[in-house]
């Protein structure tokens, strides 16, 4: 239940933020209705609470012109169609947070990206989510989204995703599905000026040649993460980190990465100058001698993790 006293201070325009956390609320019409005409309220917070149908919700956000902040992680809602539909005339919301629900088609979502002009954070994990392939057209004409997360989904193809034209996201989180190819993305990064980290841990990616290739004209990531797939060779990767002065950050962990492929990857320190923190544990390296030799020409390695190897 929502205190009556709660639509006062909205009927008001009292309220700043609105935090209705683990309330047991299922319905949201009625303040749904209030929110059409306010014009204080920034933050509505509805975390795990029992929300099913936000369409009510949706429709006033066509009218309102306050609002920068919609959390609705962990609830029930499954079709987000007309908040879809409602952001292609919003021009308030900067985060919308959906983690943890039950939604399985965003592309209606995706789709009004093309006409949104202000929202820069989206949060779409732990849902249902498999299909994004709508998603690179989108991004191709919106310039403002900065951050989105699809990480805990069942995504598992991405051949269509390509961030060759987008010029604003700068953060991608893609963690814990089944995606196996990534060479669209990968080869999108030559292009990319952009994005400054990209989350791929714990999928079923084995081949990153494409993407290692890219980093040889990127300038703009600073971390990726690549924890936990079956990637074997890094051959591509250690030649181009040779030319790469943008990368500071690299996850291997949890792997399949054997000593031929860490000889040449030391090989590479000795001429990469921005590599900061380079994680390989958990793989099936037994020999690290050519490593120390190259460590005498690098400057920028400041955290070097080689836990449970073979050593």
């Amino acid at each position: 239940m929502i205190n009556e006293e709660i639509y006062d201070k909205l009927k008001n325009n009292e309220i700043i933020e609105l935090n209705l956390n683990l309330k047991k609320i299922k319905n949201i019409n009625k303040l749904s209705k209030y929110l059409y005409f306010n014009t204080s309220l920034k933050i509505i917070i509805l975390k795990y609470n029992r929300i099913e149908n936000i369409d009510k919700l949706a429709e006033s956000l066509k009218y309102n012109s306050s609002l920068e902040r919609l959390i609705l992680r962990r609830n029930e809602i499954k079709n987000i169609d007309k908040l879809s539909e409602s952001l292609k005339f919003n021009s308030s919301l900067i985060e919308i947070n959906l983690e943890y629900n039950e939604i399985e088609d965003i592309d209606k979502l995706t789709e009004s990206l093309k006409y949104n002009s202000t929202l820069k954070k989206l949060d779409l994990r732990g849902n249902k989510i498999k299909n994004i392939n709508k998603l690179s057209e989108s991004l191709k004409f919106n310039s403002s989204l900065k951050e989105l997360n699809l990480s805990k989904n069942k995504i598992e193809n991405i051949d269509e995703l390509n961030l060759k034209y987008n010029s604003s996201l700068t953060y991608l989180n893609l963690e814990f599905n089944k995606i196996k190819n990534i060479n669209k993305l990968g080869e999108s990064l030559k292009y990319n000026s952009s994005l400054r980290e990209l989350h791929l841990f714990y999928n079923e990616i084995k081949n990153i040649d494409k993407l290692s290739e890219s980093l040889k004209y990127n300038s703009s990531l600073r971390e990726l993460h690549l924890c936990g797939n079956i990637i074997e060779n890094i051959d591509k990767l250690s030649e181009n980190l040779k030319f790469n002065s943008s990368l500071e950050i690299l996850i291997l962990r949890g792997n399949k990465i054997k000593n031929i492929d860490i000889d040449k990857l030391t090989e590479s320190l000795k001429y990469n100058s921005s590599l900061k923190r380079l994680n390989l544990s958990w793989n099936n390296i037994k020999n690290i001698d050519k490593l120390s030799e190259s460590l005498k020409f690098n400057s920028s390695l400041k955290e070097l993790n080689l836990e449970n190897n073979r050593l």
